[in-house]
């Protein structure tokens, strides 16, 4: 018998890892278009939301905390009010649920709510879990090796994203670090996050009885492991503890913080000089940027995203009256904000 409810797709993936790239692509194509989008940042502003072309109607924001830890209540209450406003046409219906979680958040618990609460269960399936890895930067995943392997073993489908960057070598060192976490999960390439789009609009693996079952305790604690988070990776593995633990494994020196340019477009230069010392200084800390930076010999703001030392040129993004000046959303390991703004603002005092 066909079922009814509505399916969930959880895009999760460590930083930096491409999982906006990737959904902005899929939800513009014809087969993903009707789906209704939650977008999960733990900084204190949200850019990625601002990323897709979409209506207020069709994109929603869980900002300034992680789904997985603090926000799960909030997750319950906004799918049912979500389900609530489709019903009584307050809202353009929606065949599906995409959840972008953050680069921090472990997809387990976001999987256990909609396994775990029965009223939602009711209106609500999980479809996937597809899980982004970046190849060109595995050091990223040191800041966090536990909530990078959580995001892995809890996927269904597995993505190794930026591969017309990534030699050869990389794109198989990719593949043996999740081969070895998870030898159940597809595994796809993902160039400029262009996918087959069938994976998504039609397959339901954890649909099925015996994949449904396995899923049940892989997003459920084990007992076996204690919240100690001193198991082994292969024990945790094989149990799925790490989707089961009560406490966040977010490392406490991991921290996002907004970096607030100002209104008056900016010297591009002194922006690059900027950055590039940034890059050089702390490369292997800066986990992620992403951010609307308006220039002064540019008619529109540039998106700047990168990760670690790999940095995208910045690209144009049309001003839809949402980016008031120029932010950056840092998320980066041992350094303060007071570090990086006492940094630009003797920068920009020095450059009259």
């Amino acid at each position: 018998m066909q079922d009814a409810r509505t399916p969930v797709i959880v895009v999760s993936g460590f930083l930096g890892s491409g999982k906006t790239t990737l959904l902005r692509k899929v939800l513009g194509t014809p087969e993903l278009a009707n789906s209704m989008l939650i977008v999960n940042e733990i900084g204190e502003i949200g850019i990625d939301h601002q990323l897709f072309e979409r209506s207020d109607d069709e994109t929603v924001l869980l900002d300034n905390g992680c789904m997985c830890c603090q926000l799960r209540g909030d997750l319950q209450a906004l799918l049912v009010d979500l389900g609530m406003r489709r019903y009584r046409g307050e809202l353009p219906s929606f065949e599906r649920v995409f959840i972008e979680s953050s680069g921090l958040a472990e997809p387990g618990p976001i999987a256990q709510t909609l396994y775990g609460d029965g009223p939602l269960a009711k209106d609500y399936r999980l479809a996937h879990v597809v899980t982004l890895v970046d190849p060109l930067n595995p050091e990223a995943r040191d800041a966090a090796p536990a909530v990078a392997t959580a995001q892995l073993v809890a996927a269904d489908l597995v993505a190794i994203t930026k591969t017309d960057a990534a030699n050869a070598g990389q794109i198989e060192a990719a593949r043996e670090w999740v081969s070895s976490v998870n030898s159940f999960a597809k595994v796809i390439l993902a160039v400029q996050g262009d996918i087959d789009i069938a994976l998504l609009a039609e397959a339901t693996p954890f649909d099925h009885p015996a994949l449904t079952q396995r899923s049940q305790g892989l997003f459920s604690s084990v007992a076996s492991i204690q919240e100690d988070g001193d198991a082994s990776t292969s024990d945790a593995q094989a149990a799925g503890a790490y989707l089961g633990r009560q406490r966040s494994l977010h490392p406490s020196n991991v921290q996002s913080f907004v970096l607030d340019l100002g209104e008056t477009p900016l010297d591009r230069k002194l922006f690059d000089l900027f950055m590039n010392s940034l890059l050089r200084l702390r490369g292997q800390d800066l986990l992620r940027v992403k951010g609307i930076v308006k220039f002064k010999d540019t008619p529109d703001p540039q998106l700047i995203q990168g990760v670690c030392h790999v940095y995208d040129q910045p690209v144009p993004f049309p001003d839809s009256g949402q980016a008031r000046g120029s932010v950056l959303v840092i998320i980066a390991r041992g350094i303060a904000r007071k570090q990086v703004e006492a940094y630009w603002q003797a920068l920009h005092e020095l450059a009259g």
